[in-house]
């Protein structure tokens, strides 16, 4: 049996409007349901409310824990500090980590002699190989500073390049007349 409270005495008065008391009475009731909940942990809230039968073991918080990789989803692969997916072939899966493409991607996995197979069926072994060969490329955080460092030179020594840079315009000699929208941002001053 559910135990109801009783509304603060403040709730009462007319200044108190109604929407604020329909409030209060919903977050006591929710209240009530989450702590009847967490004693009867056994029994899914559609049952405990009448909708169903008694929940199954594997709907609840007791779920086998795995002992291998392949069974278990929920554990990410971590390569070149990035958890990669899990789903995903491993020739894709590489492609989440900065500065790996396509490319780059097949001669890891052909390097390496490991198979294009999902992440999660790859063994201790291999993500290891994988590993080894992915440290030898500049990736992440890396490759980014590197970038900004070759521009902040650029801007420096005061090229072509550099100025397109730091005037934020395209620096290939691409047109600027018409298109270049993308350098172009935030250019237009609405009045």
């Amino acid at each position: 049996a559910m135990e109801y409270h009783s509304l603060p005495p403040s709730t009462t008065s007319p200044s108190f409007s109604s929407s604020k008391r329909a409030a209060m009475i919903g977050t006591i009731l929710g209240c009530a349901v989450c702590a009847i909940l967490l004693v009867m942990s056994g029994v899914s809230s559609a049952s405990m409310l009448g909708f169903g039968a008694r929940a199954s073991p594997m709907t609840m918080s007791h779920q086998p824990a795995f002992t291998s990789r392949a069974g278990n989803f929920k554990t990410m692969a971590r390569v070149g500090g990035v958890d990669i997916p899990n789903r995903k072939k491993l020739e894709i899966s590489l492609q989440s980590i900065y500065g790996i493409g396509s490319a780059t991607a097949k001669s890891i996995i052909h390097n390496t002699e490991v198979e294009n197979k999902r992440v999660y069926e790859l063994e201790e072994e291999e993500l290891i190989k994988v590993r080894a060969e992915v440290d030898k490329y500049v990736i992440e955080g890396d490759l980014r500073r590197q970038i900004r460092q070759d521009i902040a030179r650029l801007i420096d020594i005061q090229c072509f390049r550099g100025r397109r840079h730091q005037a934020g315009l395209p620096c290939r000699g691409q047109n600027t007349k018409n298109n270049a929208r993308t350098r172009k941002r935030n250019r237009h001053v609405k009045i």
